[in-house]
Order: C-alpha cells, then structure tokens, then sequence
C-alpha cells in the first residue's frame, strides 16, 4: 500500500487513545517484509503537471501554484438525480456530526434506541466480566445510542 495515503487510526484502549504506528515503523518490518519499494511510474494518470500536483500533496508540501490550481477547482455540483455523493471522514466524531447534520434535514420524528449491554461468556465458554465487556464495548464501532428516523424519499 501506499503510507502517504492515510495514516493509521488511533485506537482507545482504557478509555485513553493510544497512538497509532504505521506498520513500516514495527521493530519486525525489515525481517517479515524486507526494504520498502518505491514505484516511481505513474501508470493512471498521463499529465506529467498533474501527477506533480498530486505528489505533492502526497508528501504535504505543495507550492502556492499547487493550492491555487486545486483552489480553482471548486465549485458548486447540481446532482439532478438528488443522490449525494459518499463522504469520507478520517474520524468516527466527523462521520456523526456529518450524520446527525442529515439526519436533523430529514422530515418526521426522530425514535431513539438505546443499547442494553450485559455480561456473557466467551467462546470457551468463560464468565465475561464487566470490565472485559466494557473494552469490548469501546472497540466496537457501533453507538450505544441511535437515532434514526422513517422518512420515505419519492422520485
């Protein structure tokens, strides 16, 4: 994969946020995978200028002409078929406030659903404690409360 990509998600862990590595940074990484390669030809794009643009962004330092030529791209998008594209956040608290925001634009009643958790056992069939519940609980990426709403779009 590409690390200039995405870095990694934090992980929470007692409640407090551990900081994430990136995968290269493991004391392992040189046994198990080797040298890293660098691919240096760009086969999906064909503008040389274009492809710079994007390296630079890549690595985080793009020039004053860079920003201005990506700044002039913005505009105002009509979608005559009233479907929004997908939104990609980096953070679980972006996506809900993306979704509470659309959510608040839709017409009717909202019913909210509260998760009732309780202690099990495990796969071998040990008593789950409250306290390995609640990590597990953390980890999950489902809300502990819901909201959502019935509204029937017509086209």
């Amino acid at each position: 994969g590409d690390f200039c990509q995405l870095p990694p998600v934090p992980n929470k862990r007692d409640g407090k946020t551990v900081l994430a590595r990136f995968a290269f940074e493991a004391e392992t990484w040189e046994t198990c995978v080797g040298p890293p390669v660098v691919l240096k030809k760009v086969f999906r794009q064909k503008d040389q200028g274009f492809v710079n643009m994007l390296n630079e962004m890549r690595f985080g330092e793009m020039s004053e002409s860079t920003i201005n030529i990506f700044r002039g791209l913005n505009r105002n998008v009509n979608y005559e078929d009233n479907v929004q594209p997908t939104e990609l956040f980096p953070h679980r608290e972006q996506v809900d406030g993306a979704n509470r925001t659309r959510l608040s634009q839709l017409p009717g009643e909202s019913q909210t659903y509260v998760a009732f958790d309780t202690t099990g056992t495990d796969l071998n069939g040990n008593k789950v404690n409250d306290v390995q519940r609640d990590r597990l609980l953390d980890r999950l990426v489902v809300p502990k409360i819901l909201t959502l709403k019935v509204s029937i779009a017509y086209s």
